[in-house]
């Protein structure tokens, strides 16, 4: 029996074996550098399509929130004239301890007769209990939007108080507001 070799039979010489690692290796640096590129340029080109006025959060006291302390928030002034949204942002421990939180919105511009008074009934629990948002040991949550108006020029205080039967109520670790036009 006559054994015939077959290119298949025969290894490959050194030098190509190093062009076929290397056209590889090469292959995929090139692929996951793009795949980094692309991700970083995606980021960054999401991160700027944003059109958010003003965003601010700011702790509340570890001891809890009085109904005597008001929560103020200095917006700019404005480049242009706003005819936007106003969302009302909680941060809240995973034993918030109450179903939903009442709050007073006041929104004061330069002038006293510019003065807006809402008031925002926000649930963060179900019937059983459980929270109305994601998280482990803190929960989100954003309030419906509220209408918001502000003159090019001008700038506005929007002050926050709780309306809650207790004096103090505890559990919400941080209060913010996020302006959109």
């Amino acid at each position: 029996m006559s054994y015939k070799k077959t290119e298949v039979d025969m290894p490959l010489s050194a030098a190509k074996t190093e062009d076929n690692t290397f056209g590889f290796c090469h292959r995929c640096r090139l692929l996951s550098s793009s795949i980094y590129l692309y991700l970083l340029l995606s980021s960054i080109i999401l991160s700027c399509t944003g059109s958010t006025v003003f965003h601010s959060y700011k702790p509340l006291p570890a001891e809890g929130w009085e109904r005597r302390d008001t929560i103020c928030f200095e917006v700019p002034e404005a480049e242009a004239d706003i005819n936007g949204t106003l969302t009302i942002g909680l941060r809240t421990s995973a034993n918030v301890g109450m179903r939903n939180v009442v709050l007073l919105v006041e929104q004061c511009g330069s002038q006293p007769s510019s003065c807006r008074k809402d008031t925002v009934r926000y649930p963060l629990t179900d019937a059983d209990g459980f929270a109305l948002s994601r998280g482990v040991n803190h929960h989100q949550y954003e309030t419906q939007h509220l209408p918001f108006r502000l003159r090019k020029g001008q700038g506005c205080t929007v002050r926050i108080n709780h309306l809650m039967r207790h004096e103090e109520i505890g559990g919400i670790s941080e209060l913010g507001i996020r302006i959109e036009p």
